[in-house]
């Protein structure tokens, strides 16, 4: 946490590549932007985001919240992973939906 004066904080999270996607972090920063605003960097093997609350917000509030967005990035990154384990199911499942509605016929 950064005490930036005037009440304000603002918080760096920093995410290893070797566990976390970008994309992940991305979609997971998405979620939050009613509330945070947020930069996105990589350096090394690390993807270090820094946040900023877009409205006053306390130091514990802003802990909490960066908390869910901890949480979010690993709810994210399990859904790419999902994802890409279950592509090949889910395309076969999506073919043989589409060829029984006869749209190949025309």
């Amino acid at each position: 946490m950064v005490d930036e004066g005037g009440g304000r904080f603002s918080a760096v999270l920093c995410f290893s590549t070797a566990v976390y996607s970008v994309e992940a972090v991305k979609r997971a920063a998405y979620r939050f932007t009613d509330r945070l605003s947020f930069d996105i960097s990589l350096r090394d093997q690390e993807i270090r985001c820094s946040v900023t609350p877009l409205a006053d917000m306390t130091k514990v509030d802003l802990a909490s919240l960066t908390a869910r967005v901890r949480n979010e990035v690993l709810d994210q990154d399990l859904r790419e992973r999902i994802a890409a384990e279950t592509a090949g199911v889910r395309n076969v499942v999506l073919a043989y939906a589409f060829s029984a509605t006869g749209l190949q016929d025309s």
